[in-house]
């Protein structure tokens, strides 16, 4: 028996906000689902800007907000209408849902706006697909196929890592765990990638985005400025996703060191017919508006090892590796633990904040100050030493000094000594204060 999952009321394209809504729909849906009419509806071509304009004269009548209308005609008349208004909604010509996906993937990944944003992209296209149905334009077939089917509707793009790291907490890796999951990247093709989330604290996509040219051996500096991800059934390079993502940072010697055997090695296997015959794979380089295919390119992180000289690591290799540490040593590994492994270690050790927020590619100040403020073993031992240090129980007098001119001084006990103190005491004829506890000394 068929399943059927809702979010969204095509209706409205409002989302379900309690059961009682859900079940309403789901009844309307089942109701649909039964009418053998509703399959056999024809379409006719008609524009995503005349399935707008109806929207917009009965809006309110189905019972949206006014601000609600305010935000989907925000969306409509600054970005949607300019790709889409012109095109079909129904018909033989209409756009097809990896179109749709695209768009929202390129609005996402290479601009300026947010996933909140954006998410307000997708529901207007479910809004205007459900008063496409309504109004008769599409049938049940493609409603479902747009709006409902897992893996072919219309939906939002994965995150980026900027957006997961902050929205997530922080979570470290140990000293010891550290070690024994080196253990078994050692000598393996996933050994540099995992030194560059450790000692680097590069994002997963940044790290598998790298190319030669992105590493200066004089400088011993990486620049990131590019990332891999899966796109519309390709691997794509896509910018950064904020402008303080692009960065350059330094490399510490046991990085480049394997930095600089690797490219060795990689430089022998070119010349190996198995090699070639590997890294021959295309990246769609989205950087720009116009797409470019990148056919074996100069990635750093290649197989190298198993057989599989020349095959591309991406951000899919660590899986065998994840399940191995988990069953094994019964750590629960993510290569983003390793960045923020990395990034509380600077944090601890009194590394500056302005260095790490332009070390990690921080935008907001609040996600760098996460890791100043995470409690691990390192900063309650910190906290503790500096907690036992401080002494409230200090007293002072006031001591008149002659600098050519009377000047009356403040002295704490403790710089003095007792014995000194005494005699000061006794010449001055001073009392002893109880003082308050020692902020300015």
């Amino acid at each position: 028996m068929t399943q059927i999952h809702y979010r969204i009321d095509s209706r409205t394209g409002l989302p379900l906000r309690t059961k009682k809504e859900a079940r309403d729909y789901r009844d309307y849906v089942i109701a649909q689902l039964q009418d053998p009419d509703n399959l056999e509806k024809q379409e006719s071509a008609v524009t995503f800007q005349k399935v707008w304009d109806e929207y917009i004269a009965g809006a309110g009548k189905g019972g949206q907000a006014p601000s609600t209308v305010t935000k989907h005609s925000s969306v409509w008349e600054n970005h949607i209408k300019e790709a889409f208004g012109t095109k079909y909604i129904s018909g033989k010509r209409a756009v097809t849902t990896t179109e749709i996906n695209e768009y929202l993937a390129e609005k996402y990944y290479n601009t300026d706006l947010s996933y909140g944003y954006v998410e307000g992209f997708l529901k207007v296209f479910y809004l205007l697909y459900g008063e496409a149905y309504r109004r008769n334009y599409i049938n049940l077939e493609t409603i479902t196929k747009y709006t409902k089917e897992r893996n072919i509707r219309i939906q939002m793009p994965k995150k980026t890592q900027v957006d997961e790291e902050a929205d997530s907490t922080i979570q470290v890796y140990s000293r010891s765990d550290v070690l024994k999951m080196y253990e078994v990247f050692e000598s393996t093709d996933l050994e540099l990638p995992f030194m560059l989330g450790i000692f680097c604290g590069l994002r997963e996509s940044e790290i598998f985005g790298l190319m030669w040219d992105d590493w200066d051996y004089e400088k011993n500096t990486l620049t990131i400025n590019k990332q891999l991800v899966y796109v519309a059934g390709a691997w794509s390079l896509t910018r950064v996703k904020t402008l303080a993502s692009s960065r350059t940072i330094d490399v510490p010697d046991t990085v480049s060191k394997l930095l600089s055997e690797r490219r060795l090695a990689l430089a022998k296997a070119k010349g190996t017919p198995a090699y070639r015959s590997r890294a021959n794979e295309i990246v769609m380089d989205l950087r720009d508006k116009q797409p470019v295919e990148i056919i074996g390119g100069d990635f750093i992180n290649r197989k190298l090892y198993d057989g599989n000289d020349g095959k591309l690591l991406t951000t899919n290799s660590f899986k065998y590796y994840s399940r191995k540490i988990k069953a094994d040593l019964k750590i629960d590994f993510k290569t983003h633990g390793l960045r923020k492994t990395h990034l509380t270690n600077l944090a601890s050790s009194g590394f500056p904040l302005k260095s790490l927020m332009a070390r990690a590619g921080h935008k907001k100040l609040e996600t760098s100050l996460k890791y100043y403020i995470t409690e691990d073993e390192t900063s309650r031992e910190q906290a503790l030493r500096i907690i036992n240090s401080l002494n409230f129980n200090d007293y002072y007098i006031d001591v008149d000094v002659d600098l050519g001119f009377k000047k009356t001084m403040r002295m704490w006990l403790s710089d003095l000594g007792e014995e000194a103190f005494s005699k000061l005491e006794q010449s001055e004829g001073k009392k002893r204060q109880k003082g308050n506890k020692n902020i300015d000394k």
